[in-house]
């Protein structure tokens, strides 16, 4: 009996692209990662743009179109909130967003084996931090539970919902402790975010992880981190008898973190790590 591995499926997540403060030659490097790896689905977590400009939000959609991927989840950051045209705050705040990547600020996708769920943790009122309502919370976990029993769930947010430091912590939107218990109890297994700027895996919950993403394409680089994203990749092996697959074993999970190798001028695999 052969044990012959099956091509694996891929999500890219990427965040903070700062549109505006962004490196062509890195946005260039995105985009043939994302057709070698033949990218399923991408996510996008906030902060496409600099100033939330209409120039800056079609640079980002450009780029996200140039990756190739159809099936795409984009959540608005805070910095594509209106900061110098604060008129648009109240009743317009996400119009540029909208004209770019749809009224639908909280997008979901079934693709192969990730559900994604995007909540928007960002508020009109609030320039840096979030929060998240009880109808989100509801929500959410209303569409995690009814998931696919086999998908790996997964939920996408701007703010980090859990915190490796106290710097994380304090980024945190407002609610974020209930919201990660009840949406755990409904079925997530992986929470992606941005914001921080700083790449990084935990495991807040047992069999839920968080992966945060560093900052994408942009030189607004902190603590002295590459340009970095992030991989999930689903793999299983099929029994095979002849010419007749006799069973499936486990879906076998990976995340995997890709820093820019400037030198190379191409990003790189750094991190792969087998989640339970």
């Amino acid at each position: 009996m052969d044990l012959p591995a099956m091509q694996p499926q891929r999500l890219m997540h990427l965040s903070d692209l700062h549109f505006g403060a962004h490196d062509p030659q890195v946005c260039a490097a995105v985009q043939r990662l994302a057709h070698a790896l033949q990218i399923r689905v991408v996510v996008v977590s906030g902060d496409l743009t600099q100033r939330a400009t209409r120039t800056q939000f079609a640079q980002a959609h450009d780029f996200i179109q140039g990756l190739g991927v159809p099936e795409r989840v984009v959540l608005a950051g805070n910095h594509d909130l209106p900061l110098f045209a604060w008129w648009l705050r109240w009743g317009r705040a996400y119009d540029r967003f909208a004209a770019q990547f749809g009224a639908q600020l909280e997008p979901q996708r079934q693709v192969g084996p990730f559900c994604v769920v995007g909540v928007n943790t960002t508020r009109p009122w609030r320039h840096e931090r979030g929060s998240l309502s009880a109808r989100q919370v509801d929500r959410v976990a209303a569409d995690l539970l009814a998931a696919p029993n086999d998908a790996w769930c997964i939920v996408a947010s701007h703010h980090p919902l859990v915190g490796r430091c106290a710097q994380d912590r304090s980024h945190r939107p407002l609610g974020a402790d209930a919201a990660v218990a009840r949406w755990r109890e409904a079925g997530a297994d992986m929470l992606l975010s941005g914001h921080v700027h700083q790449p990084g895996l935990s495991q807040p919950l047992p069999g839920l992880w968080s992966m945060q993403a560093g900052t994408a394409v942009s030189h607004r680089l902190r603590w002295g981190q590459p340009n970095s994203l992030v991989v999930l990749q689903v793999q299983s092996v099929v029994p095979v008898v002849g010419l007749e697959h006799v069973g499936t074993a486990p879906l076998q999970r990976h995340a995997q973190r890709w820093d820019f190798d400037a030198k190379a001028g191409d990003f790189v695999c750094v991190e792969a790590r087998p989640l339970g």
